[in-house]
């Protein structure tokens, strides 16, 4: 029988997370004002009682297995409980770290009744939940759907749940999902596994919980990459993960594209069009669309604004109890943003030539970041933030002012942000973005450490997806006229942004012959394009054809030139055809990938043959190479079984 352990000094336990991040300071007044939880006896177990009531931890009782160990089945003093045997664990600290979570006592909070800490082991006695999860009751196709009143219900405990953790505890959860929320037979429901990751290394919580290798942690925020920063913020994106699994029915990752790529722009129709269609899960026959949308606008704005900017779960909870105006967390500038259209009212600040002359310390070589097709790059410091000022050459344009603005127009993700210009006399200057770890040439062929592959495929979508806004979405379209690895930078987490778009509107085609004459910049012009073009500076299919010449870049990690006789083009095409037809890649892909996906591969080798080699005619649009880099449709789409006869020409 385990003995009592009282929960003296409990309550410093808890307050020892609050150490890892400041994200919650200002919810709350301090913790040590609260009033302490009812009082809340744990129990501590021998090793040889809890392997004894689990029949030596047999697979027979096993309800389930997750990052932090394995879940068992049992009977203890009379009650059915659950019993977690964790993975190894670190030592230090046991005291607080093993009974932190017993000052935690709320309904929707899975209670924890004892434990045992005996050599190396750690089991945590939890309250048994006889219901499953959400990702069963969700997910597995031989249930019955959850109506819309259950699934309301679900969302609103599961959120008071985290906000006790937030505001009274002062806990990060760090492993929010929906196999984490676990329902009684009355589907109430009760969050699980809180802050387990206090017991492991920083190197077994990457491995375990915060990696987004592969995308395989669906409910990591891609905003702070392998290594997720221990803030509110990142519960708060994970619950709006579970909050698109409510709505849409949808699993985390289907046919290889995660929920959250597929919910983005359907979120950006709903929200602008008020029809819920074609995001609402078709096994919903009946639900509340005002409830619906207010979930819906929590689960946009904890997904897709960036941490800093992202709601609070008691601002959540506001919005989905009907308190709070679902606007005041995801305006209509949001709503532009997932939708990649222009937001008219971004603000452009207006600079005198002096001024940013005085921030580039005259344009002194010493600010000099680098030189291009239209102009000269400065780093500098304006209004406190470190930006990027770029000095066009002498230009050709009558309207030139309004061209500027309207470039300052353009917002996504993946574009480098226009944040001011200048139009003084002859001089015509842009303030832009700064991007801290540079071009992706420099990640390609400047620095020992190779890309991934996981890494080159991010960097192939998302660049992709900033084109298609381009070309799509702004209105009259935007080309980017001088598309290459160096006009693409990476920020610390590796998500491209371009540079450099729409700048050929400021030039004649005399202006811009040298880019054609520049050999390291002739591989990615498509000299075709004179024919068809119909804006100054280029078109949407010479802007395909640099793209697909990046693709190959990635793909074969060769620059520009393989060797004295031969382009990167030349080198890769009969290579092209043998890897599409036999899916023979060893002599076509970098050697210094070790491993990479078979299926991606195919889709990017597919959208690079179709840019560069099918004549101009036949090559498909932006939006068709997302659709198939992305996975949502098949590589058959871009390149067919007759195409190969561009290869041979």
């Amino acid at each position: 029988m385990g003995k009592t352990v009282g929960t003296l000094q409990l309550l410093i336990g808890c307050c020892k997370t609050t150490s890892e991040s400041d994200c919650c300071q200002n919810d709350t007044d301090d913790i040590s004002k609260l009033p302490a939880p009812p009082p809340h006896q744990l129990k501590e177990y021998g090793y040889k009682e809890l392997a004894d009531v689990t029949g030596g931890f047999s697979r027979d009782y096993l309800l389930g297995e997750g990052g932090f160990g394995e879940v068992y089945e049992a009977t203890l003093d009379g009650e059915k409980v659950a019993i977690k045997k964790l993975k190894i664990v670190k030592l230090e600290n046991k005291l607080e770290e093993s009974e932190f979570l017993t000052c935690v006592n709320h309904p929707n909070i899975v209670k924890m009744i004892g434990l045992c800490r005996e050599g190396s082991n750690r089991v945590l006695v939890l309250e048994f939940v006889p219901n499953k999860t959400l990702t069963y009751h969700l997910h597995d196709e031989k249930n019955k759907t959850l109506d819309w009143p259950t699934r309301m219900k679900i969302a609103l405990e599961s959120a008071n749940g985290l906000l006790y953790l937030h505001q009274d505890r002062k806990i990060i959860h760090r492993d929010m999902k929906a196999d984490n929320i676990l329902l009684d037979n009355n589907f109430n429901a009760k969050v699980a596994d809180f802050s387990l990751s206090n017991f492991f290394p920083d190197s077994d919580n990457v491995g375990h919980i915060t990696s987004i290798y592969r995308g395989t942690n669906v409910y990591a925020d891609t905003e702070f990459g392998d290594k997720q920063k221990v803030c509110c913020a990142l519960d708060v994106y994970a619950f709006g993960v579970i909050l698109l699994e409510l709505i849409s029915g949808r699993k985390p990752t289907q046919n290889n594209t995660t929920i959250i790529e597929w919910a983005k722009s359907r979120i950006g129709r709903v929200l602008n069009d008020n029809d819920c269609k074609s995001l609402v899960d078709p096994k919903l026959k009946d639900y509340n669309k005002e409830e619906m949308m207010r979930m819906i606008h929590c689960a946009a704005a904890s997904v897709y604004k960036l941490s800093s900017f992202r709601p609070k779960i008691k601002q959540i909870i506001e919005v989905l109890e009907g308190n709070k105006l679902a606007k005041e967390i995801m305006d209509r500038q949001d709503i532009f943003a997932l939708l990649g259209q222009t937001p008219q009212n971004v603000e452009i600040k207006e600079y005198d030539f002096r001024q940013l002359a005085m921030a580039t310390n005259y344009f002194s070589n010493a600010n000099l970041l680098g030189e291009g097709a239209f102009g000269q790059t400065y780093i500098a410091t304006l209004d406190g933030e470190n930006v990027v000022i770029k000095r066009l050459k002498r230009t050709s344009s009558e309207n030139t002012l309004q061209e500027m603005n309207y470039l300052g127009f353009a917002r996504h993700p993946n574009l480098v942000k226009v944040i001011g210009h200048c139009s003084d006399g002859s001089n015509r200057l842009l303030v832009l973005e700064f991007v801290p770890n540079n071009a992706l040439t420099y990640h390609l062929y400047e620095t020992p450490k190779s890309l991934d592959w996981s890494e080159r495929m991010k960097i192939a979508i998302h660049s992709a997806k900033g084109l298609e806004y381009l070309h799509d979405h702004c209105t009259p379209q935007i080309i980017h006229g001088n598309l290459t690895p160096n006009n693409i930078f990476v920020d610390n987490n590796f998500e491209p942004k371009m540079a450099d778009f729409g700048l050929s509107i400021f030039f004649t085609d005399d202006n811009i012959t040298h880019i054609k004459s520049d050999r390291r910049a002739q591989i990615y012009v498509d000299f075709s394009y004179k024919h068809e073009n119909d804006r100054r500076g280029g078109s949407e299919k010479a802007d395909v054809y640099s793209f697909g010449v990046i693709l190959l870049e990635l793909i074969t990690g060769r620059g520009r030139s393989v060797d004295q006789r031969r382009t990167i083009l030349r080198w890769s095409k009969d290579r092209i055809g043998q890897a599409l037809d036999n899916s023979e890649f060893t002599d076509l892909v970098d050697s210094r990938l070790q491993e990479y996906d078979l299926d991606e591969m195919l889709r990017m080798i597919s959208c690079a043959a179709a840019s560069v080699y099918k004549s101009s005619r036949f090559r498909p649009k932006m939006k068709q190479i997302v659709q198939v880099l992305e996975g949502s449709m098949p590589w058959s789409i871009v390149w067919r079984e007759n195409d190969k006869t561009f290869l041979t020409e």
